[in-house]
């Protein structure tokens, strides 16, 4: 009997198999199969002559969440781990198994300045994570979604503890009133106001009783320096693309400038419905690495994408859009972070709005001005029709900026150039 179980371990240990395949593989009879299954640590899956077992690592599992767009908390499946931490998760009418944990939870993970501010405050009390989310292990990636996943972008929450704080999570109202205040807390305590949404620039997130923002600001209006100038023409920058793409007609995050102190973006998200509603979204980073592997340009990817029928033919041509204009905005970090799609469930839904779009070719690198000779590349790899109404946003796009009354002289002659290669 032992040496039929290891056998029957060593046959599933890298492999989902019915007891029929167990019998043939290991030579031992299928009633001996079945009995000895019931002695180990397996998942029975799927149905009839489709059932196979997978073996576990540990027995304990976790229901995964989604919170949908009322505030409500649908349990869509319970995830389970396999050995060399595959996992497996199972929902009601099937199971979907992942060679790490599933791909669409990476996302949610801790990045950029809130995300740094974010980890900076676990670290304190809890030595089991370090301030480096994406060199994190299996069971550190794991530890942070169980302990501190309880309001992650998108809407995915990992286990009981975290949906059972999600459920009872309020928010204050922030007033525009309050930004002042909350950038000196930054300052001197930063996790006040951690987050973990991503991206480099000072932000912050607010509730102001009817929406969900990211609040960017810039330097101090008080401080007047070629590099606070440059952030805060690059700020204006980021509102005009976001306002003209919309203008155009192309889904793009809804944004609004206000000064005050500093000048504040504030930027609806769109991962949020009114207080305690979300919606699921993925990036291209993810969907790239679970389904392309290209680890390319955006629209590279998308193609794959769209031929494997992943995403819609409609999603594809906004992505070619935003890549276009982007090329011919200067937009020099496009990354693959920086476009992502809605969820449905667990399926990938139509692209998402355009966000965090501005000619970063022109932002300050460790404090120093970034001042790039740039003219729109000669060849953009999208369709005609795409290249045809991104240049046309993007003509609007730079009249915006260089008849903009609050963007610097100096920045509008350094611009120049590349709005003026749009003629071609």
């Amino acid at each position: 009997m032992a040496d039929n179980k290891e056998t029957i371990l060593h046959a599933l240990r890298y492999e989902m198999l019915s007891s029929r395949d167990i019998a043939k593989r290991t030579g031992i009879s299928q009633p001996t199969v079945s009995r000895v299954l019931k002695t180990l640590p397996v998942l029975k899956l799927g149905g009839g002559r489709s059932t196979i077992f997978t073996l576990l690592a540990k027995q304990d599992s976790l229901p995964l969440y989604q919170v949908d767009a009322t505030g409500k908390l649908v349990r869509i499946g319970v995830l389970y781990e396999r050995p060399d931490e595959e996992t497996v998760l199972v929902y009601a009418d099937g199971y979907q198994t992942y060679e790490n944990l599933p791909y669409y939870l990476y996302d949610t993970l801790p990045a950029g300045f809130l995300g740094a501010i974010t980890l900076e405050q676990i670290i304190q009390n809890d030595q089991t994570l370090t301030t480096r989310s994406d060199s994190w292990s299996y069971t550190q990636i794991l530890h942070y979604l169980t302990h501190y996943g309880v309001d992650l972008a998108g809407n995915f929450v990992l286990g009981n503890f975290m949906a059972e704080r999600a459920s009872s999570l309020s928010f204050d109202v922030v007033s525009r009133e309050n930004y002042a205040q909350i950038t000196t807390q930054i300052k001197t305590s930063p996790q006040v106001f951690a987050s973990s949404i991503a991206g480099e620039q000072p932000k912050f997130t607010a509730y102001n009783g009817t929406q969900h923002l990211i609040v960017k600001y810039s330097p101090l209006l008080n401080e007047q320096n070629p590099v606070a100038e440059r952030h805060r023409d690059l700020m204006i920058c980021e509102h005009l693309a976001l306002e003209g793409l919309c203008e155009a007609g192309i889904p793009a995050a809804k944004s609004h400038l206000i000064k005050g102190d500093r000048l504040y973006l504030e930027i609806e998200r769109f991962d949020r419905v009114g207080e305690y509603g979300r919606r699921g979204m993925v990036s291209l980073r993810a969907l790239d690495a679970e389904y392309a592997g290209k680890n390319s340009h955006w629209v590279e990817i998308a193609q794959s994408l769209v031929h494997q029928k992943r995403i819609s033919q409609k999603s594809f041509e906004q992505v070619e859009i935003a890549y276009a204009f982007g090329q011919f905005i200067a937009n020099t970090d496009m990354h693959l972070g920086n476009f992502s799609f809605f969820l449905k469930g667990l399926e990938i839904d139509e692209a998402a709005p355009i966000y965090d779009m501005l000619p970063m070719a022109y932002m300050p690198k460790q404090g120093e001005l970034m001042n790039p000779d740039m003219t729109v590349p000669r060849f953009v790899p999208v369709s005609e029709t795409a290249k045809k109404r991104a240049l046309a946003t993007a003509k609007e796009f730079w009249m915006k900026v260089l008849e903009h009354q609050e963007i610097s002289d100096d920045f509008k002659r350094l611009v120049a150039s590349m709005s003026e290669s749009l003629d071609y």
